[in-house]
């Protein structure tokens, strides 16, 4: 829509924006980027209604450049084929005054670049399942927009190249959302080989080197906030782009992450995946790392209530921040988890965070979820009518007391019929001089035959040994299966030992990895699987350094060796 030439002078914003763009009212500034700034704004429609939109604009300084154009209507065109609980929705795209903008869904919240700076600040710690859910969100997200397709069903090929802390959203509702396709690659898209699109420090060692990028840069990207996140510290603080690029070619992020396996716990291995130097290393689809992320959250209705309570905490410290509201001190209450699944982590598990200020709240479910939050949600600690007398907890007690008494009092009985014969003198005196007879009547056997009141007419009973053999068959054969129950246990062991494992082998700086003589690859090496026992390791570093450990494999779990040629130490 444009002005008559009659029609009064459009007024404008102090940059120069017009005040109105179509039917859209500008109300205020909400951010700026390197080519655009975004504002909130209202579509006005008749009856009074006004729908709050987000509407995004090229800067002054750039609308006149055909180059920044063309990357903003690359930008709708892709976002208006993309419909995803997880991706802004596109809503129009228009020209208006000779300024074109782009209205997008309102998204009310904080980014999560904005979450790691409040948690820095007030010295608290993200949990490493709000940290997977996060994760999990965007990477679902991330697939649907590499799977996409136009109208006439053809792939479009689409990379979002950008995943970086201050581009991911979350809302009160609990939801993550992906912004700013401004970069992305598709095919419908023509671009000039040999220049880098992207952020320092967050970009794919291929995308680094100007080569092809495909769905696997973007799980670099996601895996490097979620590292981000987890540690409060950017992956790569260097600022030199050759240096970053120089790390990227040495697998630097990869072995960083093995560094905070400890911290990290289940979700370490996910990070050391999704970091390999080598794209076919890491997940072949965003899909498959959002499973691997799924796997750690459990319970996506607690995971829900997880990022909900994380984000009005995040709210609250940002108003603190901006003095809206007085400081409140933070709570470091830990709530034990109920009963947690395999897949759970509780307060004192070894891979649990530690203990201190941040945000320690921790809340189970029998599913297995684990939430490290900043704020109890009230559905889950505390209902809203008046507290009731706890049954279940006593009733589950005396019956638990009960079973353990009667299981108790089973195995003394088992216990007490050997226990009384082994002293007996009776029954190994006459089977001294029967060495031949043996395999008929075990000492054992005679002694439950022998009363243990009646020691007296024992004795003469070996005198005549025509008697022994038809008093042999007397005992009860049910009698001495106690004796031979610890039998099966070594069988069990031989069992269990012919199973395998995997083997994650890193180094610092970067070797070759050699597994019991045979050369595998450089290091990282990612679970590698070898049968259980002990395996020799042998690292050679480029410079000529070597070292030889043995590393011994459990039958279905991972062993973890990281050696620092410059600490010459395992690095936990």
């Amino acid at each position: 829509m444009n002005p008559s030439p009659t029609s009064p002078p459009q007024p404008r914003l102090a940059d120069g924006t017009p005040a109105r763009l179509g039917r859209y009212r500008i109300v205020r500034p909400i951010s700026s980027g390197g080519m655009a700034r975004v504002y909130e704004g209202r579509r006005e429609s008749i009856a009074g209604v006004s729908t709050r939109v987000a509407i995004k604009v090229i800067l002054p300084d750039f609308a006149g450049e055909a180059r920044f154009r063309d990357l903003f209507i690359n930008e709708a065109r892709i976002g208006s084929l993309l419909n995803h609980q997880n991706l802004v929705q596109i809503q129009d795209f228009d020209l208006d005054d000779g300024v074109y903008f782009l209205v997008m869904e309102y998204v009310e919240g904080v980014t999560l670049r904005r979450c790691i700076s409040l948690s820095r600040r007030n010295g608290q710690h993200i949990g490493r399942h709000i940290v997977a859910e996060l994760g999990r969100q965007v990477a679902e997200g991330l697939h649907h927009a590499h799977t996409a397709r136009n109208e006439a069903g053809n792939m479009l090929g689409l990379v979002h190249r950008d995943i970086k802390p201050s581009n991911l959203m979350l809302n009160p509702q609990g939801a993550v959302k992906v912004l700013d396709f401004g970069i992305s690659k598709a095919l419908l898209t023509q671009e000039s080989r040999g220049a880098v699109r992207g952020t320092w420090g967050y970009m794919a060692p291929e995308q680094a080197l100007c080569l092809d990028v495909g769905p696997q840069a973007d799980v670099f990207g996601l895996a490097v906030v979620l590292f981000e996140m987890l540690t409060l510290e950017p992956l790569f603080p260097e600022k030199d782009e050759s240096i970053i690029r120089a790390l990227l070619e040495q697998d630097e992020a990869a072995r960083r992450a093995a560094r905070i396996m400890g911290q990290a716990g289940p979700l370490g291995n996910v990070l050391i995946r999704a970091l390999q130097r080598d794209p076919a290393a890491r997940y072949a689809t965003a899909e498959d790392m959002a499973r691997a992320l799924a796997g750690i959250v459990g319970d996506p209705v607690l995971s829900r209530e997880g990022l909900v309570a994380f984000q009005q905490q995040m709210v609250a410290l940002d108003r603190q921040a901006d003095g809206a509201e007085p400081p409140r001190r933070a709570s470091t209450a830990l709530v034990a988890p109920a009963a947690l699944g395999p897949t759970g982590l509780g307060v004192g598990h070894p891979g649990a965070l530690p203990d201190g200020p941040g945000l320690p709240v921790s809340v189970g479910s029998g599913m297995g979820a684990d939430l490290q939050l900043g704020h109890r949600p009230d559905s889950l600690l505390r209902s809203s009518g008046p507290a009731q007398p706890r049954w279940g907890p006593l009733i589950a007690g005396l019956f638990t007391l009960t079973a353990l008494a009667v299981i108790g009092f089973t195995g003394w009985r088992l216990l007490e019929r050997p226990r009384v014969v082994a002293p007996s003198p009776a029954a190994v005196a006459p089977a001294a001089p029967k060495p031949a007879p043996a395999p008929k009547p075990s000492p054992s056997t005679a002694a439950l035959a022998t009363p243990v009141e009646e020691p007296a007419p024992a004795d003469p009973a070996p005198k005549t040994p025509r008697d022994r053999p038809p008093d042999a068959p007397r005992p009860e054969p049910a009698a001495p299966r106690p004796a031979p129950a610890p039998a099966p246990a070594p069988a069990g062991v031989g069992e269990v030992a012919t199973g395998s494992g995997l083997l994650t082998i890193s180094s610092i700086p970067k070797a070759r990895v050699t597994v019991d003589g045979r050369f595998i690859r450089d290091s990282p090496l990612y679970n590698f699987q070898v049968e259980a026992g002990a395996h020799v390791v042998v690292l050679d570093s480029e410079d000529g350094r070597r070292k030889s450990f043995k590393v011994e494999v459990a039958p279905n779990a991972t062993a973890r060796r990281t050696w620092s040629f410059d600490e010459d130490r395992f690095i936990e």
